[in-house]
């Protein structure tokens, strides 16, 4: 479905507001989420866009309006039941989708979205807020037109997210390729620096890397990442990230009474953890995989390097412990993505297992990225 700017035809956009800093405002020294301020969003859009603004219709949800950082698995079902409730009661209605949400959780939820709607045949955005709209410095308005630019303009089916960075480039990003927003500039990096593409003047420009999708690979038809009558986000991983000195005695999981499902442990930048054993502390990772796997908990790694790459001693002694690596995917895509596995196909019979497992390999919206050094 293609939407050509001036032909005087009307873009039905449907906007999901779930708050965050996007839509929320500040009353003295605190900033909190106000049901209103999504819909004022939508009258600034329409004061700014000018005559554009009369080819765009804007249908609205809001399923829920909180802070991005009280964001749950069970916000996110009720997120994605919104989605496909309005995109597949009207399939044709819809040039695509706009979530606005809070900047420090989203990377999570537009993982989420895009392993949960890989199969959506329109785009679906995520978009947010250094500050809220009210205050001149925030690029919330910027970015939301931007998200409106790209459905309109690139039409490109999945899931993505929009946010302004420090220099006033308008990045374009896979929802699965997202990191964290780092701390002191709030700004999103995208592996190797290379988001999708860029918006520029109203056009979705796409940027030509190794480690990106061609656009003919984005239009493909792609079957659901995962089943929707089944989906499901566990609570039950643990996520660790090594540091010099941790000991893993301090994760005394035999005594329990809540045992996780997996761990998914972080790696250092040059994809290696702690090998050897020290004797004040446990501080050897295929040590603790060994204990965990005795207690029938999966370790995972992310990320890994590919297979053929060069890696460290430390990280060929972890892979012939057995421990296993998520390759090439930033670890909140990963994290999402053991969440789904665990929380989708539970338990430990053969058939779960088997639809974990494939679930895991795959590569759903992209988030395995091919090329680069890794």
């Amino acid at each position: 479905m293609f939407f050509v700017r001036g032909c005087g035809k009307v873009t039905e956009i449907l906007v999901v507001f779930t708050g965050g800093t996007i839509g929320s405002r500040q009353n003295g020294a605190v900033v909190d989420v106000d049901s209103g301020t999504g819909y004022a969003l939508l009258e600034r859009y329409r004061e700014s866009a000018g005559a554009l603004a009369e080819e765009i219709r804007f249908e609205t949800a809001q399923p829920m309006t909180l802070l991005s950082e009280n964001m749950t698995p069970a916000h996110w079902l009720a997120l994605v039941r919104c989605l496909r409730g309005w995109l597949e009661a009207e399939p044709e209605r819809f040039a695509g989708a706009i979530v606005t949400h809070g900047s420090d959780t989203l990377p999570y939820t537009a993982a989420m979205l895009g392993y949960a709607l890989a199969d959506v045949r329109l785009p679906v955005v995520l978009t947010a807020a250094n500050r809220p709209l009210e205050d001149p410095r925030s690029n919330g308005l910027r970015n939301f037109a931007a998200a409106v630019d790209f459905i309109v303009d690139a039409a490109l089916p999945g899931v993505y997210a929009v946010f302004e960075n420090d220099r006033g480039e308008m990045p374009v990003m896979l929802g699965t390729r997202m990191a964290e927003a780092r701390p002191f500039d709030d700004q999103f990096a995208p592996p190797y620096g290379a988001p999708l593409g860029h918006m520029l003047d109203g056009r979705f420009v796409p940027h030509e890397h190794a480690v990106n999708p061609p656009v003919a690979a984005l239009r493909a038809v792609r079957k659901p990442g995962l089943p929707p009558e089944r989906l499901g986000f566990t609570t039950d991983i643990v996520y660790i990230r090594p540091y010099p000195g941790l000991d893993y005695g301090l994760y005394d999981f035999e005594r329990l009474p809540r045992r996780p499902a997996a761990v998914l442990h972080g790696l250092y930048h040059s994809a290696t953890a702690c090998s050897a054993a020290a004797g004040a502390y446990e501080s050897s990772l295929p040590a603790f995989a060994a204990r965990c796997a005795a207690l029938g908990i999966d370790v995972w790694l992310a990320p890994v390097k590919a297979a053929d790459s060069a890696r460290y001693r430390s990280a060929h002694e972890i892979a012939e412990a057995g421990v296993r690596g998520l390759a090439r995917i930033v670890p909140e895509a990963a994290l999402v993505k053991l969440m789904a596995a665990y929380g989708t196909y539970p338990g430990r019979d053969p058939e779960s297992v088997r639809e974990r497992e494939a679930f895991l390999a795959r590569n759903v919206f992209f988030e395995h990225h091919e090329g680069g050094d890794w």
